[in-house]
């Protein structure tokens, strides 16, 4: 009689993911290589406006810098890390650079270091913004229609335009300035519902 095996990988874990994956950063049977796990806010995850590239670099650096402030991982290291090529990563860590999401102290190897005032990094409030904006709209058409104009969407010249005037606040942030956040955004908005009222006028989404 042939006993009946289960594969493990396909039973189901009822564990909590965030406790789950802690435990699987902890867990050292085998190795000691990478027991530890990085916080990332799922505003960055998410963040429209970053190519996968710029997310997984940005990721690891973080990684590497853990409980410090900065760290200096080699292209190459990253370049391994990530899977591609090490011309990837430095074409892409000039990005990251270029959006001012890190900042980068060039010497033998550069060293990494975070900017002040993540929480209202332009890209971010721009991504959250329009985050937002598919929530309240995304049941008025087709989910792969609105796939398809979100990515034309942060690709175009005015959301470009939006993150430059947001980085040029959050640069000096004078005190009479302290609303001109808030006014860009909104005026962002309102960007966003004529493009989706063009893009999807009443007669198409059913209004």
């Amino acid at each position: 009689m042939k006993t009946r095996t289960t594969d493990f990988w396909l039973i189901k874990s009822n564990k909590a993911a965030n406790a789950y994956m802690d435990e699987v950063a902890k867990e050292s049977n085998f190795t000691e290589q990478h027991k530890g796990y990085t916080i990332v806010p799922q505003k960055l995850h998410r963040c429209y406006g970053l190519s996968e590239y710029e997310k997984l670099i940005f990721i690891d650096i973080i990684a590497y810098m853990s409980d410090k402030s900065q760290c200096y991982p080699t292209m190459e290291m990253l370049a391994r890390n990530i899977g591609c090529s090490s011309k990837t990563v430095e074409r892409h860590i000039g990005i990251l650079a270029d959006k001012k999401l890190i900042l980068v102290s060039q010497s033998k190897n550069n060293t990494y270091y975070l900017p002040n005032y993540m929480h209202v990094h332009p890209y971010l409030l721009l991504s959250e913004k329009t985050h937002e904006f598919i929530r309240g709209v995304k049941k008025q058409v087709n989910e792969r229609d609105l796939t398809l104009w979100i990515q034309g969407i942060v690709k175009s010249e005015d959301f470009k335009a939006y993150a430059a005037r947001l980085q040029r606040l959050h640069e000096r942030r004078l005190p009479m300035e302290k609303f001109a956040e808030t006014e860009t955004l909104a005026s962002n908005g309102q960007y966003l519902t004529t493009a989706f009222a063009k893009r999807f006028p009443p007669d198409v989404n059913g209004a």
